[in-house]
């Protein structure tokens, strides 16, 4: 039960960030946060990170639909192991991420992304994420601590 509210929670807290952006925020604005180290700024991405796939939206929606059944397959297959909770957690994190961002997909026609940070290369300083992004990329790094911590105790 664990798991399927954290799926919901990802799902419902990114919901809420995108919408409020959606409502308040124009495409051009920018509010830098925390000295101009995070900055808010909506951006629409019919792609992955990067613009990658940014001309084939109908392929990247392909591809994250592939993706998210997979993540889903996964977690259903150990859903009701006691052994791998890192691994069912991070799953939960990516299926619950990855499911509003293929919401946007099919609703918006784009993900809407509106994090930003104004540090490190100017090529990462480019990029636009949202909470789900992060939920999916901690959910892998859970995933594979999960996965190389239990082949290390065997």
């Amino acid at each position: 039960m664990m798991y399927l509210l954290t799926i919901i929670g990802v799902f419902i807290l990114d919901y809420c960030m995108k919408n409020h952006m959606d409502q308040v925020r124009t495409l051009s604005e920018q509010r830098p946060l925390a000295g101009g180290r995070i900055i808010l700024k909506k951006y629409y991405n019919t792609g992955a990170a990067g613009n990658l796939l940014n001309s084939s939206p109908k392929a990247m929606l392909c591809i994250h639909s592939v993706v998210l059944g997979t993540v889903s397959a996964c977690l259903g297959l150990i859903w009701h192991r006691k052994d791998l909770p890192a691994v069912k957690l991070g799953l939960s994190f990516m299926a619950g991420g990855g499911l509003n961002n293929l919401y946007d997909r099919l609703t918006k026609g784009h993900v809407v992304d509106y994090l930003s940070f104004g540090f490190g290369a100017k090529r990462f300083r480019r990029l636009v994420f949202n909470l789900s992004d992060f939920f999916v990329f901690a959910g892998a790094v859970l995933c594979t601590a999960g996965i190389l911590g239990k082949k290390h105790r065997m």
